[in-house]
């Protein structure tokens, strides 16, 4: 049984429809297992872009809802202080760790307005595009640094070209 609500499952298919014109490969997801809720998922780069709402804060929630956005990048994980740096300078969103299973993962929630459809496809346009833009200017040395390809010392080389 799907944790999420009729109205949500069916913005996830408008969404669906409004990414599927911009040429990215899709899959809508249904509640399944160990994932209660419905998952549109988004080819962004090489890597599958989660989009799901979280369940259970429509009743504390009256106006918005929140459109969870996570990626996995790696099962191997690297030293948590360059994610720290990496984190301080982006504009949106975040990398972190899992432990159980181990991941390398990107995340970012956005508010979505609950009656204004046009200002929710808006949303989810840019979101998509700024987490394609992150995961794309900022994976590379996290996961080369994860699988022992280079040392923390040339993943921050590699990243001091691309912070402002």
């Amino acid at each position: 049984m799907s944790l999420t609500s009729e109205k949500h499952r069916l913005e996830l298919e408008q969404f669906a429809e409004l990414l599927s014109r911009e040429a990215y490969e899709l899959q809508l997801v249904p509640a399944a297992g160990e994932v209660p809720y419905d998952t549109l998922m988004v080819k962004v780069d090489l890597f599958w872009l989660e989009l799901s709402f979280l369940p259970g804060l429509e009743d504390e929630l009256d106006d918005v809802s929140i459109l969870q956005c996570f990626v996995a990048l790696s099962e191997q994980t690297p030293d948590e202080k360059l994610i720290i740096k990496i984190n301080a300078n982006l504009p949106i969103g975040s990398f972190g760790l899992l432990e159980n299973p181990k991941v390398l993962f990107f995340k970012h929630n956005s508010m979505i307005p609950n009656n204004n459809p046009v200002a929710g496809s808006q949303i989810v346009h840019e979101l998509v595009a700024m987490t394609g833009f992150l995961i794309g200017v900022f994976s590379e040395p996290l996961i080369k640094l994860a699988t022992g390809e280079i040392t923390a010392e040339e993943a921050i080389r590699m990243l001091l070209v691309k912070l402002p």
